[in-house]
Parts: structure tokens; sequence; C-alpha cells
């Protein structure tokens, strides 16, 4: 999938960019010599010759999320669940109360007289 050739391309080349770098007069043309000469090609290059291999793995996911949405043999979809044999399925329909977050506070699910809502 990688053109692995291309990164030992971008090594040598940052490897020739970092010895213009070193022999600068100042720090500042070093620096602005390997950005613009090493970092900022090395960068475009790889990110044009890597447009493949991303446009493959979109096209990949696309396929993956159509086939898991596409339903089986059953009418079932690969995200609905299924209880096992002999077990009910848990879910909340409309009007369903949901179960309490803390179990404690599950017991008493109507206000008592004179309790604050």
């Amino acid at each position: 999938m990688h053109n692995y050739r291309m990164y030992i391309i971008a090594i040598g080349w940052l490897y020739v960019t970092i010895l213009v770098a070193v022999n600068e007069a100042s720090l500042v043309g070093g620096i602005v010599s390997f950005t613009f000469y090493g970092l900022l090609p090395c960068g475009i290059l790889l990110w044009m010759s890597g447009s493949k291999v991303r446009r493959q793995r979109r096209a990949y996911r696309e396929a993956q999320l159509a086939r898991s949405t596409q339903p089986d043999q059953a009418g079932l979809t690969s995200g609905d669940a299924i209880a096992p044999i002999g077990e009910e399925t848990v879910a909340l329909g409309e009007g369903a109360p949901a179960s309490a977050v803390n179990p404690g506070d599950s017991g008493n699910t109507q206000a008592q007289p004179g309790q604050r809502i």
C-alpha cells in the first residue's frame, strides 16, 4: 500500500538540506533554508504521494459501512442486537421509564407525600 522508496528519498533529501542549513552563515539563515528547502517540499511531496492511500482507505471504510448497514437473510443489520435463546431483550420503548443510574435510587419511582420534587 505504501511506497516505502519515497520515504528513503525524503530522508536523503532532508539529510542534504540539514547539511546545507549547517553551512549557512547564521542560525536564522539555517532554519529558513532547512524549512523552505527541506521540510516544506518533503511535506508536500509526502502528502501528495499519500493521496492514493488515503483515497483507498476512504473507499474501504465506505464499503465497510455500506456492508454493515445492509440486512442479512434474517432481515437484520449487523448492528441489531439479538438476545440469546431463552432470554428476553431489555430495551426501552416509548413511554417506558428509564432505569436509575444509581441502583440505590431505583426503589422509589414516585414522590412521597410532602416530598419536594
